[in-house]
């Protein structure tokens, strides 16, 4: 340690150390460049998804967004008391979430073919790893680790809830996990509510989409909820319309409507009626 502190006061070291430093600051410089270029054609070739990536992989900053702890309740007052809290959190939800329902829609229908083991094994295939598992603690990759035997238990119970109606409690149960949208976040409209469910149930739900959804009519114009789009795409789409416009000095008028918790709130009600 002694001579390595001796050697730094050396013109040597100092030329050395300039040396490296130039060096490294040439590579970063060299290789920001390489990345934006790489980035610029992504945008060019519309490739939006993977810009996206790129941007976040170069700007990312682990910073998580940590709550106080503590909520308000209707009457704006702050609860430190965990089942307070938790009493607080079980009236927001059932509020967010209330959808006054008549009598059960009977609706009449053909017989379908029964689900398929392979049907059951494509979904589990296309499920992402790394998620957070459900009420019954089943992770996706316990189902990827499934020999025959699983998978048929599986597939039977898909088909006893497909031609029943039955769903078990377990597998329509969720948990809900705030998340806080904003530092020292008091208020619950403050937290972004996700709600993780039992991948079983996420496998009928996989089965039953891929069955309907080529006969599914699905705006053009709708983004949301579809496989390989999302805003980004409308973003994009946004961001080249008004190019255009400036390049031909045209006015460009864009209305921006926000519905609070609008896929949260759907009256299935009213959207049995729009189906009918």
């Amino acid at each position: 340690m002694a001579e390595r502190k001796k050697a730094k006061n050396t013109p040597k070291y100092t030329i050395l150390d300039n040396e490296i430093r130039n060096m490294c600051r040439t590579t970063k410089v060299n290789w920001l460049e390489t990345k934006c270029k790489e980035i610029e054609d992504m945008a060019e070739k519309h490739r939006t998804r993977d810009m996206h990536r790129e941007i976040r992989q170069m700007t990312s900053k682990k910073n998580t967004v940590k709550s106080g702890g503590c909520i308000k309740n209707n009457n704006n007052q702050l609860l430190f008391d965990k089942t307070e809290i938790l009493t607080r959190w079980t009236e927001y939800v059932t509020a967010l979430f209330d959808d006054q329902r008549s009598s059960k829609h009977s609706i009449k229908c053909n017989d379908s073919p029964r689900i398929l083991k392979s049907e059951v094994v494509r979904a589990i295939e296309t499920m992402k790893r790394g998620k957070a598992a459900g009420l019954d603690n089943i992770t996706v990759e316990m189902l990827t680790s499934l020999e025959d035997f699983g998978i048929s238990t599986i597939t039977d119970l898909c088909n006893d809830i497909y031609n029943t109606g039955y769903i078990p409690r377990d597998l329509k149960t969720s948990v809900f996990i705030p998340l806080p949208k904003k530092p020292k976040a008091q208020e619950c409209t403050d937290y972004r509510t996700i709600s993780l469910m039992s991948h079983i149930t996420k496998i009928l739900l996989k089965i039953i989409h891929e069955r309907i959804k080529n006969k599914i009519d699905i705006e053009v114009g709708e983004e949301g909820f579809r496989k390989n789009r999302g805003t980004r795409e409308a973003i994009l789409c946004i961001r080249l319309l008004a190019d255009k416009y400036i390049e031909v000095q045209k006015s460009i008028y864009l209305c921006f409507i926000d519905y609070s918790k609008a896929f949260d709130r759907v009256q299935h009600e009213k959207l049995i009626i729009c189906l009918q």
